[in-house]
């Protein structure tokens, strides 16, 4: 039994998660399931993709990864199995929310649309393809269900194709968007520790469209004061604009989209 790594954006106040995972394991009962996150924000879908792009380094090397985030379900948008080189497999919507993770691991060997009604759970809601259709398919393929038996073959080229966001300095300032905002309130930027040509200790300048604020770059939040404004790379190496002990989301008003400048 493969290991199924599972991202959606439903949150846990419903009973969507569980009621997928309940699918699971009423197909197999032995079925291990990693809740990646469930927190993605509403619709987001590239950060759905970088939450699972950066996961694949961690995950067991033959995952069926599920991944929901989906705000064109009941659409034309494809339903879609994928294979990459490194025996991993990918469930989801034909959004990009799956390229990111399946380029990390190779690339795609093979892709199919899910068509094959007999690995669907009847009758199929226009609204909740990952119970019926995703959760489904994604079992099957980690019981051991070839993915040729999930529907057709369709071409590469014909996939729907995202490019997780990887901005650098250019001519010394960096400018930047915000691309998720995690549950302490640290706004994760489009640029990587390693493209920023930043120092640790550096006194920059914060710019979000209302007047410069000064910041400090630091390694970790420890050593910045309570309070305290700072530039500091996450765990997934992207700069996070922070405050220490604190939300940066709520105190400069920054959501996912919001264009930042950081002046040296």
């Amino acid at each position: 039994m493969r290991t199924i790594c599972f991202l959606s954006d439903f949150g846990l106040a419903d009973d969507f998660v569980g009621t997928c995972k309940g699918v699971m394991l009423k197909i197999s009962p032995g079925a291990q399931i990693i809740d990646l996150t469930h927190q993605v924000p509403n619709f987001a879908v590239e950060a759905g993709a970088e939450i699972l792009q950066h996961a694949t380094r961690y995950m067991p090397d033959d995952s069926v990864y599920l991944a929901v985030v989906d705000p064109g379900v009941g659409t034309e948008r494809r339903e879609i199995a994928l294979e990459t080189p490194s025996g991993a497999m990918m469930v989801g919507p034909d959004n990009g929310l799956l390229i990111p993770a399946a380029e990390a691991l190779g690339g795609v060997s093979s892709a199919v649309e899910l068509t094959n009604d007999r690995y669907k759970i009847h009758p199929v809601s226009n609204t909740f393809h990952g119970r019926d259709v995703f959760s489904p398919a994604a079992t099957h393929l980690a019981s051991g269900v070839e993915i040729s038996e999930l529907g057709e073959a369709i071409p590469l080229d014909s996939l729907e194709h995202m490019t997780v966001a990887e901005d650098e300095a250019r001519d010394g300032d960096i400018i930047a968007r915000v691309i998720d905002v995690d549950r302490f309130g640290n706004a994760r930027l489009s640029v990587r520790e390693d493209g920023s040509g930043l120092r640790y200790g550096g006194e920059l300048k914060l710019d979000i469209g209302d007047g410069d604020m000064g910041i400090r770059y630091v390694a970790t939040f420890g050593a910045a004061g309570a309070g305290e404004l700072i530039l500091v790379p996450d765990s997934h190496w992207r700069l996070s604009v922070s405050i220490n002990k604190g939300s940066a989301a709520h105190a400069l008003s920054l959501s996912v989209g919001a264009k930042v400048r950081i002046k040296r």
